[in-house]
């Protein structure tokens, strides 16, 4: 059983979590990915030897992955919202631990 000590404390995490998602940014899942190109130009280095690099966004909404190429300004731009998004998901993991804790710790 749990203490009130206990519970105060998670309660007050509890609040300090609410709080943070409260003030979440705009953000955006997705994983930036680096894949090797060919340019499709035959006298390229790359039609028989080491391909382009090139950074995409991969997402996948309603059951299908989608992709888009980055280029430095889209990245840049990209970034932010991709770093929010890993920020809510950790605030939503603690708020799951805490409140699976003050759950155990309710008579059922």
């Amino acid at each position: 059983m749990m203490t009130d000590r206990e519970r105060r404390r998670l309660e007050e995490e509890r609040e300090r979590l609410v709080t943070a998602v409260r003030g979440l940014g705009n953000l955006m899942r997705g994983t930036m990915v680096d894949v090797a190109v060919r340019c499709g130009r035959p006298r390229c280095g790359c039609a028989t030897g080491a391909k382009h690099p090139r950074r995409h966004l991969s997402v996948t909404l309603e059951g299908r992955t989608r992709t888009l190429y980055l280029g430095p300004a889209r990245e840049s731009w990209l970034r932010p919202l991709l770093v929010e998004y890993q920020r809510a998901w950790a605030l939503i993991n603690g708020l799951t631990a805490v409140n699976l804790a003050l759950a155990r710790g309710v008579p059922a």
